[in-house]
Formats: structure tokens, C-alpha cells, sequence
């Protein structure tokens, strides 16, 4: 028995007791990243569609503080996902990318909407240091600056002439604002207009535009002007042809530009152009006329009639309006004698259309 036992030492289920006893190894657990990978919902829902509505409602309503808004979440999205290591790598490379260009794009509009020379005209106002700065607030208007200018004025003065001056700084200034509108430099536009009303403003540009809309001028023509350069504020007197964009032609239209003086410059009222009024030209329908063409009778027409009754005289012995048993016509006469007794009484056929008898 001894020497069978050495026989099956090699048999295939040799050990397998060895092997359930203790044998038997767990398959190696998952690592606790892979588990957690896929526990970043709100990550993926906040950069995949809020952080992009948040960038189109930026740049649609050009508001600067929603562009700064977006570039900090932008940052702190970034940082949250690649500190907690979430998504795929390839998924973390491409987001890095798409929001590495959106945030150039959102500081490009960012800087552009605080443009230093808005914030030139919002420092002038503040910087005001004449009887005038109180006037020049937040909640005041053109119009009561020029009530406020106009009981300063006790003294009595002649009426000046409804005319500009060669040498108006005022007309200067209005020139300049309408040539920057026509080259469609709306940052010079903003630059001539009263600082007060640019500080007044949450988005200027976007305030200018409500006014001008797409409408260009074409060309315009400052016809008068008054009050004198001592005043601190004049009512222009323009015309503008005027391009809306519609494809009509540019229409004409009349202005009334109220110019302010602030610390001895003059600026531009932009509320005044709301006052513009279309000139329409009134069109005066043409009547033709059509004059009949005036005929001569020739004396020695020859004219057909019966002499057996008939009432009416024919341009054709053969006229289709007389019955057949009377044709040809027996009767004739010149037309020299159309006036004689003998033919009084004959009318003129309709048929061949005769000559009528002389007035």
C-alpha cells in the first residue's frame, strides 16, 4: 500500500484540500479614486451649462460686472477640478482649454467697457470745483441746469442773433460729436457728451445706443445757435440726413442740441437728440393734361346724304349705317356748303365719323 500511495503524489487533485484551507486569494480591491470619479455632478453641470449662460448673458447685455463675475467662477472652477483631480484627464484638458479661451475673451470685453476715457469724464465731474458741482449730481438733468443757468442771469441783456459764431467753441464741440458719430467712434461720441450723464450711466455705451440706434448721419448742417459764449448753456439748431438702416432712402431731420458748459468746456447734451423731428417734403401730384388734337377740315370734302328723306350726311356714299335699298347715296355736297338752307338740317353720321359742322 505504501508503494501505491507514491503513485498518485502528482495526481491533478493533489493539494486541493491544501487549497481551500488557505490557499485561496480576493481579487485586489478597486482604488477609492476610481470609485469617487464619477461623484462630481454639480461640477460638470456647473461648468457645462451655467458658467456658459452666465458668458453669453455677458457679452448679449454688455454688463462689465457679469464678465468679471464669470472670470472668478471660471477661475475657481479650474481650480476645484483639478485640485480634486475630477473627470478623466482627457476630459480635464479640454475643459482647461475651452474656459482658458472663454476668460481671454470675457477680460478682452471686460477692459474694453471700462475704457479709460470713460472713467476720464466720470473724473471730471467729480473733480468740479465751481458753483456748479452741486448741479452736476446723479439725479439731475439737463433741463435744470439750464433753468438753474438762466436765474443766475438777473441782469438784463439784449437778445443775441439766432446765428453761430466762426469762432463758437459750442458749434466745435457739436461737430465733433457728429463727426465721431459718422465714423462710428461711439468712444469719441461718449467723450463730448455732459460727464454727468456718462457718470450717470451703468453702461454708457449701452445708454448712447438707445438713443442713436443704427441710424447714421450722412451729413448735417448747424444753422444756428442761442445765447452767446457766455452762457452756460445754447440750444443748437441742426439738420442731419440721416440713415436708419432700413434700406429707404436718408431722410432729413431737424434737431434741437442743448450744449452745457462745465468747467469752460462744452458738452453735449445726448437726451437733446431725442428731439429730432423728420422734415417731410410735400410732393405735388402732377395732372396731365391731354389736348385733343385740333383737325381742318378740308372745304372740298365731298359729303354724301338721301335726298329721299334722309336725316344724316356721310363721309362715304357706301356708309354701313344706311340701309342697303338707299346705297350708293345720291346725294352730295361739298363741305364749303355744309351751311346752305338746303343742308341745314343734316346731322353728321356716327358710322365713318364725318366732320362736325362748324361752331
Amino acid at each position: 500500500m505504501s508503494e501505491g500511495r507514491g503513485k498518485y503524489s502528482s495526481a491533478p487533485l493533489n493539494g486541493l484540500k491544501r487549497t481551500r484551507n488557505g490557499g485561496y486569494r480576493m481579487p485586489p480591491e478597486r482604488p477609492r479614486r476610481d470609485r469617487q470619479r464619477n461623484t462630481f455632478v454639480f461640477l460638470q453641470v456647473f461648468m457645462s451649462a451655467l458658467l456658459p449662460v452666465l458668458f453669453l448673458a455677458a457679452l448679449i447685455l454688455g454688463y462689465t460686472e457679469l464678465h468679471w463675475i464669470f472670470l472668478v467662477l471660471s477661475a475657481a472652477a479650474l481650480l476645484v477640478m483639478w485640485g480634486a483631480r475630477a473627470f478623466v484627464p482627457q476630459a480635464r484638458t479640454t475643459m482647461t482649454l475651452i474656459y482658458t479661451a472663454l476668460m481671454m475673451v470675457s477680460l478682452g470685453a471686460a477692459l474694453w467697457f471700462t475704457h479709460p476715457m470713460i472713467n476720464r469724464n466720470a473724473d471730471t465731474v467729480q473733480a468740479q470745483g465751481n458753483d456748479y458741482s452741486a448741479i452736476f449730481g446723479r439725479d439731475t438733468t439737463a433741463r435744470d441746469v439750464q433753468d438753474f443757468t438762466v436765474q443766475q442771469n438777473l441782469a438784463p441783456t439784449a437778445t443775441p442773433s439766432p446765428t453761430v459764431s466762426a469762432q463758437s467753441e459750442a458749434q466745435r464741440q457739436l461737430e465733433n460729436f457728429m463727426n465721431s458719430w459718422m465714423s462710428l467712434d461711439y468712444n469719441a461720441m461718449l467723450s463730448y457728451c455732459v460727464p454727468s450723464w456718462v457718470n450717470a450711466q451703468e453702461n454708457p455705451q449701452t445708454a448712447i445706443f438707445k438713443i442713436r440706434g443704427t441710424s447714421i448721419p450722412v451729413d448735417y448742417d448747424i444753422q444756428g445757435a442761442s445765447g452767446t459764449e457766455a452762457d452756460d448753456s445754447r440750444t443748437m439748431d441742426m439738420t442731419a440726413l440721416i440713415d436708419k438702416g432700413t434700406g429707404r432712402d436718408p431722410q432729413q431731420y431737424q434737431y434741437k442740441v442743448l450744449m452745457l458748459r462745465v468747467n469752460g468746456v462744452w458738452y453735449v447734451d445726448p437726451a437733446s437728440l431725442s428731439s429730432a423731428t423728420e422734415i417731410r417734403t410735400e410732393v405735388t401730384p402732377t395732372v396731365q393734361i391731354t389736348l385733343m388734337p385740333t383737325y381742318t377740315v378740308d372745304a372740298n370734302m365731298r359729303l354724301y346724304y338721301n335726298p329721299d328723306g334722309g336725316s344724316y350726311y356721310h363721309k362715304n356714299e357706301n356708309c354701313s349705317k344706311v340701309a342697303i335699298k338707299y346705297l350708293p347715296l345720291k346725294g352730295t355736297f361739298l363741305y364749303s356748303e355744309i351751311t346752305n338752307p338746303a343742308y341745314a338740317s343734316l346731322k353728321p353720321c356716327d358710322g365713318r365719323n364725318p366732320p362736325n359742322r362748324p361752331n
